[in-house]
């Protein structure tokens, strides 16, 4: 049987650098960015291929910088030939916390018939001489010394397993294996979800030890994981032979975040990889990322939250975890993960009303009446469903739009909560209070100062809505990141999905759930932040 590389069906055709600028990192420094990009032939594509450039950037200090970036076809070319490109690539030649490049290359991959095929060799890029120079030159991709075989591997999820899986959890257990965490702002509380972070990792390297011949892993997609004790002891599991991965958004795992704790993670061999979904240091591209939040831990427990692994940073915030125990549920997120890691997501069948469905913004997901059914679907479907109560706790919203299921047209979501509250429905917002204002910030102290509110909440004042402005006691900051909402005392959406139109184009996870025990500690969660903070009404 013979092997299909991805060169079977494109192959790289040119290469740009732009002009060097200087861009202000999170720490403020002023650090070297180039634009810059990669173009491809694609000679045999199919109207559902997708192309994805694997750039790895090799520094000084010898570890390996990676990211995932997507490519998109641009024009054709003589013969039918189709012309793709990226002008995404996160390139920072100079600064960093590992030293200056020594080279760049790049491997690609490629979707075709409803699998990633990866490309036989990684090729040349630029080395530390051409970002001198300002120029690279697009002769140079077949260089014996560069072109070396590519072992970077892409996965599917089988999709009958993943249906079996969703046909399991809805029909076979007694009680759903989820259990929900909050932050509640003291990293010290025994409930805490960092502790449980920290259990199930040494439960993965407890299971390692006990069967040294069997792959245990960790596999982390995180927006930002900047925690020096998870990574410590994500190092201290790899050590112990457990396989560790970790993807994030390419902001924070570049020199544009320089933390120690990914940069100890990358010298003691554990690949850390950035996804690419905006355009690095142009916002005019908009503030799309790769902002899931999930754990796999050995296909026997998954972590899903509304924070980022940063709790020394940001120990105060108000979050939630759900921790699922179940291979079941792990199998649904490792189709998300894979996806994220390039392969190809496999499409499933959904039933919106089901006790527990799981959505991915980059999903492929088919009602009974064989319509799409997408994450912003399932939001509107349950404002529109629900009969008695809606309690949204959401970091912020706007207006992001939907197609209700079983019959509507696509609507936006402030009218639909409007629409709710119309028919009877109590509905009730908790929010983020400086992130639903908007204009220039007083100083941190000035709780007095008034800022015009952002148009869609604007508009939920002028219709009368019950909406809370969250703020702490000291200052005009706020500590509210959640992403729920609870219907009828029943049903909960949680998950990393903002409420807002960024979500669409950046990966979220969202779990619509269907149990009274989760909509209980969610409710009470709204509750406790009401009587534990500074509100304002306006």
């Amino acid at each position: 049987m013979s092997i299909t590389y991805a060169e079977d069906f494109a192959l790289p055709l040119y290469k740009w650098i732009g002009e060097r600028r200087l861009v202000t990192n999170m720490t403020g420094w002023l650090i070297s960015n180039f634009p810059g990009g990669i173009g491809f032939s694609f000679f045999n594509a199919s109207p559902y291929s997708k192309l994805k450039v694997v750039l790895k950037i090799f520094r000084k200090d010898g570890t390996s910088e990676p990211y995932i970036v997507d490519a998109y076809q641009c024009g054709e070319l003589e013969g039918g030939t189709q012309k793709w490109q990226t002008h995404q690539l996160p390139l920072f030649p100079y600064e960093g916390r590992h030293g200056r490049i020594t080279h760049i290359a790049f491997s690609y991959l490629l979707h075709r018939d409803g699998r990633s095929i990866p490309s036989r060799f990684n090729y040349r890029f630029a080395g530390l001489d051409d970002f001198h120079m300002g120029r690279v030159r697009n002769d140079d991709f077949h260089d014996p010394y560069f072109k070396t075989l590519n072992d970077y591997r892409t996965y599917e999820t089988d999709r009958k397993e993943v249906g079996r899986a969703l046909n399991r959890i809805n029909y076979q257990y007694n009680d759903l294996p989820i259990h929900a965490f909050f932050t509640r702002g003291n990293t010290w509380d025994p409930g805490h979800p960092v502790h449980e972070i920290h259990r199930q990792i040494d439960a993965v390297i407890d299971r390692k030890i006990k069967d040294p011949g069997k792959r245990h892993y960790i596999q982390l997609a995180i927006f930002d994981f900047d925690n020096n004790h998870i990574a410590e002891h994500l190092q201290y599991a790899f050590q112990n032979g457990v396989d560790v991965e970790c993807f994030g958004d390419w902001s924070a795992v570049s020199p544009m975040n320089c933390a120690e704790s990914i940069a100890s993670m990358r010298r003691a061999g554990i690949p850390v990889y950035g996804i690419v979904r905006n355009t690095p240091c142009d916002p005019s591209g908009g503030i799309t990322s790769m902002h899931t939040k999930i754990i796999i831990f050995d296909r026997e427990v998954v972590h899903s939250s509304s924070y980022n692994l940063h709790f020394h940073l940001w120990g105060g915030n108000r979050e939630h975890a759900l921790f699922y125990y179940s291979p079941d549920f792990a199998l649904l997120y490792e189709n998300i993960y894979n996806a994220i890691r390039g392969g190809v997501i496999q499409p499933m069948d959904v039933i919106p009303e089901s006790r527990f469905n799981l959505y991915y913004s980059f999903g492929s997901y088919h009602a009974p009446d064989r319509t799409s059914y997408r994450p912003q679907d399932a939001v509107i479907t349950e404002i529109q469903n629900s009969r008695h109560s809606i309690l949204v706790c959401m970091f912020s919203m706007d207006y992001l739009t939907g197609v209700p299921y079983g019959g509507g047209s696509e609507t936006d979501l402030i009218s639909a909560l409007i629409c709710a509250r119309d028919r009877g429905v109590r509905v009730k917002i908790i929010t983020n209070g400086m992130i639903t204002h908007t204009g220039p910030l007083p100083e941190a102290w000035d709780k007095d100062f008034r800022r015009p509110m952002a148009e869609p909440f604007k508009r939920l004042k002028d219709a009368w809505m019950e909406v809370v402005y969250v703020y702490y006691h000291e200052g005009i900051y706020s500590p509210l990141h959640h992403k729920f909402a609870v219907f009828d005392e029943y049903t909960v959406i949680a998950g990393s999905y903002n409420w807002y139109t960024h979500s669409v184009n950046s990966d979220e996870t969202l779990s619509v759930i269907r149990d009274k025990k989760m909509a209980t500690v969610f409710s009470e969660e709204a509750e406790n932040i009401i009587k534990s903070y500074r509100l304002g009404w306006e």
